[in-house]
Formats: C-alpha cells, sequence, structure tokens
C-alpha cells in the first residue's frame, strides 16, 4: 500500500511544520500573511484539507493537518515522501 503524506505544501517531498522550507509557513502566505485569520477560498495548493478553503487558524484549518503528518506532538519532527 503506498499512500501520500498530507501536506506537502511546497511540494519537497517533505511534509514539515518548522523551520526553514517548511509547510507551514506558505499557507500563512496564501492568506495574506499578515492576519492569520484570513480565509482564501477556492482549490489552492494550500489547500491541504482539499475544503475548497485556505484556513491557518480556527476549525477545519490546514495548517493542524501538517502538524498532524510530523506526529502532533513534536513540530521539529519532518515526514519522508514515499518514494514508488
Amino acid at each position: 500500500l503506498r499512500v501520500l503524506w498530507p501536506g506537502d505544501v511546497n511540494g519537497d517531498g517533505t511534509v514539515k511544520y518548522t523551520g526553514p522550507s517548511n509547510d507551514r509557513d506558505p499557507v500563512l502566505s496564501a492568506v495574506g500573511g499578515q492576519v492569520a485569520t484570513e480565509v482564501l477560498t477556492g482549490y489552492h495548493g494550500a489547500d491541504v484539507n482539499l475544503d475548497g478553503q485556505v484556513k491557518y487558524t480556527g476549525a477545519a484549518n490546514d495548517r493542524d493537518i501538517i502538524l498532524g503528518t510530523v506526529g502532533g506532538t513534536v513540530p521539529t519532527a519532518t515526514q519522508e515522501g514515499q518514494v514508488p
């Protein structure tokens, strides 16, 4: 069984919540980068849960999925993509 890890927003093959080239910052940038509560509608690369909205905070946000993918309790952990 092969599946993709959700949250590789920047497409580098690794899901990272913190550090350089992390996947959390592009979600914040997509909603404008200044006001974390803004919501961007439509399907975009930062729409991790594919609900048609890019959200950095609040219920059903895309940032929490990235944190969950790397383990949820250690934000500095990473998850490598599976190579076929």
